[in-house]
């Protein structure tokens, strides 16, 4: 005889299942479905009937954690891959979006520190504010601002040499 949670697992799978479709990770399936059956697992465990019905809490949990699960990695490709291309690819901009090649990016930030990209990363890609980066690498927020002058330095000299070398 099955236990609740696998009838409950069976019950669920068409959410499971749509939720890694819109979120457009079937090429991962296995592993967001996972995540998928932990969601609903939590949602399982903490669900309170006196507040409502299962199915949307599910909903919600399960989505919630696919969605965690997405931000999380693009957290960590930012800092530890570097420039991806799905980081570089596009960055908005007021008049929609502007394609960047990463090769530029390459050439431009190639000069930085580690610490230096983890500021252009998260402060221009992901819009952290400098509490949350200094939160996030376990730093002071002075040495995030340092991180900061640093590569605004680094990076204007660099435009400046660039725009020099146009001009000849």
């Amino acid at each position: 005889m099955k236990t609740s949670f696998e009838n409950l697992s069976l019950q669920f799978d068409p959410l499971i299942k749509s939720q890694i479709q819109s979120l457009g990770v079937t090429g991962r399936y296995d592993e967001y479905y996972q995540v998928g059956l932990i969601g609903l697992w939590e949602a399982f465990k903490r669900f309170d009937q006196n507040k409502g019905d299962f199915g949307p809490f599910a909903y919600r949990t399960v989505r919630g954690k696919m969605l965690e699960q997405l931000k999380k990695e693009a957290k960590y490709k930012a800092v530890h891959v570097g420039f991806s291309i799905e980081l570089t690819e596009t960055i908005p901009f007021e008049g929609g979006v502007l394609p960047l090649e990463n090769e530029v990016l390459e050439m431009y930030l190639s000069d930085l520190t580690l610490n230096q990209r983890k500021w252009v990363v998260k402060k221009i890609f992901l819009q952290m504010k400098e509490a949350e980066i200094a939160e996030e690498e376990g730093v002071s927020i002075h040495a995030v601002k340092s991180w900061r002058k640093q590569a605004l330095l680094k990076l204007r000299s660099r435009a400046e040499r660039h725009e020099i070398y146009q001009r000849k």
